[in-house]
């Protein structure tokens, strides 16, 4: 194809020269092994935010489409000898095409399936900052939620994000990508905050360290041992016992330096042995010789994160956020969510991945594992669900298994994984991966359009040189 212009001309003979194709390619090339060595370094989160979805990446995927629409467009008038020729380049172009319909339109996330539970939710790496209010303590409305990308943009002291609710304001002072966190107790003031106790528990067998520490003075805080069950909060001369099924402790704040307890036998509904005592006083509970010694004791207690970056995700780190309300700082955690009081209301504050709803419901009817012989560790894992769809419909069932996806209403839901009690070792929520790829069909036209000229190019070559 010519031009009368020659600055026009010039123009389209680079674009479809290897001038222009060369530099694309390897500049794609080079993409793609950045990528990979960041995943391998850090995670895939951070590949696809720093390469696979960077401007550059954008940049040179559409010059690569320019460049090979172009290339075919400047063999017209076409003859028959073009087709393979064309069915190339538009494979290449439709697989890019759908890619890029995928990353926009489709989803990629996690469901988590609670025991005998369900949910109609799925969580992707999409992140957001919400803020709920409340004026009586009981009833919470949403008073701010927006989108943040806090990895590409992060705040900093000099530039904050700021959340402002009228008469007050949240500030969010740091971020840090990946934080080693530990938890720290302070002494509240509030008079709502609940009690902390750490104590220590040994026989000649068992030594164990564990702090208890209750949201609110309303919320109660238990551990399990097996032989017995530390509970705090808990009234259990108004309320009952929490389990009478093994033997239990239960504690409650008396004053600033007592706190009182209760032992109660298994099946027993009066207790044995009662008081109270200070820090570092030794309780004998009389079950296999176990002695319960009182470490620390805060009658009104709050719990906060104390963070520290490091470079190189672990499964020990989490991304962190240091915020600033009134006069007080503290640092909060990806999908943790604090409380915050101001004068007339209290609100919760929450950085969090965005939750989508997916319009049906999954219910989790059974989960089922099996274990390496004489091992505690998983061989196999599956999830029979079922989906209850929002027409109406009959139910739809199925079992998803490992290397067996379920597919329903376009989305494809795999078995990722499962969460644990840490005490008991059962399952107690199967995790889902859940995909939706509205540019699968796209992608597979151009692989097959792509198959088809190049096998039609090699045909053709083949007679080519038959011929001569």
């Amino acid at each position: 194809m010519r031009f009368k212009n020659p600055l026009v001309q010039k123009f389209w003979k680079f674009s479809t020269s290897f001038q222009l194709g060369i530099p694309v390619l390897v500049a794609l090339t080079i993409l793609i092994m950045w990528g990979t060595i960041v995943e391998s370094q850090y995670d895939a989160f951070a590949a696809e935010k720093l390469v696979y979805r960077s401007w550059m990446m954008y940049l040179t995927m559409g010059l690569l489409v320019y460049n090979l629409a172009i290339v075919v467009v400047d063999r017209m008038p076409w003859k028959s000898r073009h087709i393979p020729f064309i069915l190339v380049h538009a494979g290449i172009i439709l697989i890019v095409v759908g890619g890029y319909v995928t990353q926009k339109y489709g989803l990629d996330g996690s469901m988590m399936l609670p025991i005998n539970g369900k949910n109609n939710y799925v969580q992707v790496a999409q992140t957001d900052v919400v803020v709920y209010a409340t004026f009586d303590g009981d009833r919470y409305t949403k008073v701010f939620e927006n989108e943040v990308d806090f990895f590409l943009n992060p705040p900093t002291e000099d530039k904050p994000f700021k959340v402002n609710l009228g008469d007050a304001e949240i500030t969010v002072k740091k971020y840090l990508k990946y934080a080693r966190v530990s938890k720290k107790l302070k002494k509240s003031t509030d008079a709502n905050a609940g009690a902390s106790v750490k104590f220590q528990l040994q026989n000649a067998n068992v030594q164990q360290v564990e702090t208890l520490t209750q949201n609110s003075k309303t919320k109660t805080a238990d551990v399990n041992f097996g032989p017995l069950k530390v509970v705090l909060g808990h009234d259990v001369k108004e309320k009952g016992r929490k389990d009478r099924s093994t033997n239990e402790i239960y504690f409650n704040a008396k004053n600033e330096t007592e706190i009182n307890y209760e032992l109660y036998r298994k099946e027993e509904m009066k207790s044995f042995k009662s008081g109270s005592i200070k820090i570092g006083d030794i309780i004998s509970t009389g079950w296999m010789g176990l002695e319960l010694r009182l470490l620390d004791y805060l009658p009104q207690a709050t719990e906060e994160w104390d963070a520290v970056e490091v470079g190189r995700p672990t499964p020990l780190t989490s991304p962190a956020l240091l915020i600033q309300f009134g006069d007080k700082t503290q640092w909060t955690l990806l999908n943790d969510v604090i409380k915050l009081f101001g004068d007339n209301e209290a609100f919760l504050f929450s950085f969090q991945n965005r939750r989508m709803d997916i319009g049906f419901p999954v219910v989790l009817k059974k989960f089922e594992m099996t274990h390496y012989d004489g091992t505690q560790k998983a061989k196999t894992y599956s999830s029979a669900v079922e989906i209850v769809p929002p027409n109406g419909n009959a139910p739809v069932s199925g079992l998803i298994a490992m290397n067996e996806p379920l597919k329903y209403a376009g989305y494809t839901f795999y078995q990722a994984s499962f969460n644990q009690d840490e005490k008991t070792g059962e399952p107690t929520a199967s995790v889902l991966s859940v995909n939706l790829d509205p540019g699968r069909w796209i992608k597979y036209l151009g692989s097959l359009v792509l198959s088809l000229g190049i096998v039609w190019l090699f045909v053709q070559t083949r007679r080519r040189k038959t011929a001569q």
